[in-house]
Parts: C-alpha cells; sequence; structure tokens
C-alpha cells in the first residue's frame, strides 16, 4: 500500500525534477533514516516504473562503528536484487573537504561507467535549512546559502538530484517507523562539537517555539525564490564572461569587465578561475583581484601554482 510521501515523490520526479520514464538512477545512500526512507520510496514505486537504479555507498570510515555500519546496509541490500557498488575510505589521508570532493568523484565515475545518467542523494527539507542558516552564520554568498537545490548537472549529460529536499524530519520519521525501516543510529549527530548539530538541537526548536512559525517551510519557500535569482545571475554571468574572455589566450578584458555590476565582475572572475585552473577562489580573493588590478600588481594564490597578472587591458594567467 503506498502512502502519502510515496505521492510526493512521484510528483518530485515528474514535476519538480523532469524525470524521464527511462531514467537510471544511482541511489547514493547510508544507513541513515533519510537514506532508507528514500530506498524504501524508489523500490515501491520501481514496481510500477521503467526506472532503472542501483546502490553506491562510501564507508569513509569517520566513526568508530562504520565498519559495523557498512556490513549493516550490505545485509539490507543483498536481499533487494538490486546493482550495488560498496567503497571504503581511508580518512587519514584527507581532509574533510578533500573527503566530500573524493566522495562525489567516485560518485560520478560510478554512475559514468555504469551508465546511470542521474546520481540521487537523500537530502531533505531539514538537511536544506540546516544547510542555510550554517552558510548565513559563516557569511556565504547568495550561491553559498542555497547550495542544496533540486538538481544540478555534474558532468555532461549526468546530473545529480535530491528528490526527497521537502521532505521534513517528522514526514521522515513517520515513514521509517510505518514500515519499521532498520535504521542505524549515527551517534554523532548528538555532539555539540559538530556546529551543524547545535544548529539542528538548539537554534531551529527556538525559532520554532519562540517565533512561532515552520521555519523549513519557510526557509524553503525563501530558498526557492532565491533560487530564480542566482539562476538569472548565472545566466547574465555567463552571457558576460563570453563577452569579455580573450579569443585565443587566457585572459578576459578588464575595461569591458568592469562595465558590468560589481556583482557581475565578481561572478565573471571566479567563472574565468574555476573553468581554467579548477580554483575555487573566495570572495576576499575575488574583491583583491580587482583592487590589484588597478595598480597592475600581480597576486599570487597560495598553496597553488597559479599567478594572476595585469597588462594594459588584460587579466591573465601567468
Amino acid at each position: 500500500m503506498h502512502t502519502f510521501l510515496h505521492q510526493k515523490l512521484i510528483d518530485n520526479l515528474y514535476t519538480k525534477l523532469d524525470l524521464e520514464t527511462n531514467t537510471s538512477i544511482l541511489l547514493a545512500i547510508s544507513s541513515g533514516q533519510d537514506s532508507l526512507c528514500l530506498l524504501r520510496l524508489i523500490l515501491d514505486l520501481q514496481k510500477n516504473s521503467a526506472f532503472r537504479f542501483g546502490i553506491i555507498h562510501i564507508d569513509h570510515q569517520c566513526r568508530s562503528d562504520s565498519t559495523y555500519n557498512a556490513t549493516h546496509l550490505v545485509n539490507i541490500i543483498k536481499h533487494l536484487n538490486v546493482q550495488s557498488y560498496i567503497y571504503q575510505l581511508n580518512p587519514k589521508k584527507y581532509s574533510e573537504h578533500a573527503l566530500r570532493e573524493l566522495r562525489y568523484e567516485i560518485f560520478m565515475t560510478t554512475a559514468l561507467n555504469n551508465c546511470y545518467d542521474t546520481i540521487a542523494t537523500a537530502h531533505t527539507l531539514s538537511d536544506q535549512t540546516e544547510t542555510c542558516l550554517f552558510n548565513m552564520i559563516k557569511g556565504g554568498g547568495l550561491d553559498i546559502v542555497n547550495s542544496l537545490t533540486w538538481k544540478r548537472n555534474l558532468y555532461n549529460r549526468l546530473q545529480l538530484i535530491r528528490p526527497i529536499l521537502n521532505f521534513d524530519r517528522s514526514e521522515i520519521t513517520w515513514l521509517c517507523r510505518y514500515y519499521s525501516l532498520p535504521v542505524w543510529f549515527d551517534y554523532t549527530n548528538i555532539y555539540y562539537t559538530y556546529n551543524r548539530n547545535r544548529i539542528r538541537h538548539e537554534i531551529i526548536p527556538y525559532l520554532k517555539e519562540y517565533y512561532q512559525i515552520d521555519i523549513e517551510r519557510s526557509l524553503g519557500k525563501f530558498l526557492e525564490n532565491l533560487y530564480n535569482d542566482s539562476e538569472y545571475l548565472r545566466q547574465n554571468t555567463l552571457k558576460g564572461y563570453l563577452k569579455v574572455k580573450h579569443p585565443k589566450y587566457l585572459a578576459i578584458n578588464y575595461h569591458q569587465m568592469i562595465k558590468q555590476h560589481v556583482s557581475l565582475q565578481v561572478r565573471i572572475l571566479q567563472l574565468f578561475l574555476v573553468h581554467h585552473t579548477q580554483i575555487r577562489p573566495s570572495s576576499k580573493l575575488l574583491y583583491d583581484l580587482l583592487k590589484t588590478r588597478k595598480y597592475n600588481r600581480p597576486i599570487y594564490i597560495k598553496n597553488v601554482s597559479v599567478m594572476i597578472c595585469t597588462k594594459n587591458q588584460w587579466i591573465y594567467i601567468c
């Protein structure tokens, strides 16, 4: 028997995400409640759809119970007759940021090598709210604050989707209890040494209690509007970049660029660096580049063998 959450997922897949009926989906899951909720819903819907899907799990070995956790998930998967891919990483070799980058690299490589056109994660409305508040506190820009979106392109025709992004934690908990799903408890979620946990257990309940608002739904609507604004800026950034880039060399025309609003200037510089160096510069570095150009001084990017230089009307990579 299907529940209201099954119908909600169907609406998300075909309306919010506009998926084709023959889409091949690689589910990136753990044994937490969000992941098992998504897995159960997809399994039920697969019986009446043409979706092809597989499962991928990466054991980061970051917790003392990681191996038991991975074994628990394997025991769940082996009864499903679904193609699965299990990886184990050594966290001592990587920083937290490097682990995240490696995780998505593995997702993409596995998807491309096994003919999946879509990667799905189990991020929810609660995750989106926590991420938004956390990034606002850190002073992130529009794109950082709204980093958890419904979908984004990864490589060629490979896309990342978040099909339960409008499910809140109470709905997830209800479905897990309704079907008695074997959820593995992540004990690190209760430690306040992780800033996100303090947001989850103190700030969000405080806002709900004293401001009498559904903070998750309210921020969800805010972020949806913000996404449209961000997309408008992205499109204009690309148009601006194509106008100022050098037809042959790795350079952009400074005089042409400064005709744009400063917001677009920063975004054009960011696109230039990301496209040619794979560097994701901070806002401070981007503004420093704009200031440095006025004095024709080169700027060296720390920890990367790249120098940004200026000559006449051009900003170029040395």
